[in-house]
């Protein structure tokens, strides 16, 4: 993420929002891609809604609580810095079986 993005509060009622977004059933973290959870329990665990203006068009994020706290605690460039390093905290590829191949080794049908 270009250091020209940077978050800021957003002018409305964040548990409303969070509820508006839930209803959708889709939202993720912006930083770690961590699935937003059902709006109450969203807004209990204190995940934050933001927008970056400083494009043409504004985005609206999603920040989870676990990297709220860990901006607050390193400050906005070295987590900034901190996420180009390490992959992102709660994504992970989805455990999927290999495909066998038709006439492959131990392959039925």
């Amino acid at each position: 993420m270009s250091s020209a993005r940077i978050p800021k509060p957003l002018p409305v009622d964040v548990p409303q929002a969070l509820e508006a977004i839930c209803a959708y059933g889709h939202g993720r973290c912006w930083y770690c891609d961590g699935k937003l959870p059902a709006a109450e329990r969203a807004i209990r665990a204190g995940w934050d809604v933001q927008r970056i203006d400083d494009q043409p068009v504004a985005s609206i994020i999603l920040v989870c609580p676990r990297c709220a706290r860990r901006k607050a605690r390193l400050g906005e460039h070295e987590f900034e810095r901190r996420l180009t390093l390490v992959p992102p905290v709660h994504s992970s590829p989805s455990p999927r079986r290999p495909r066998v191949q038709p006439g492959a080794a131990g392959a039925t049908g």
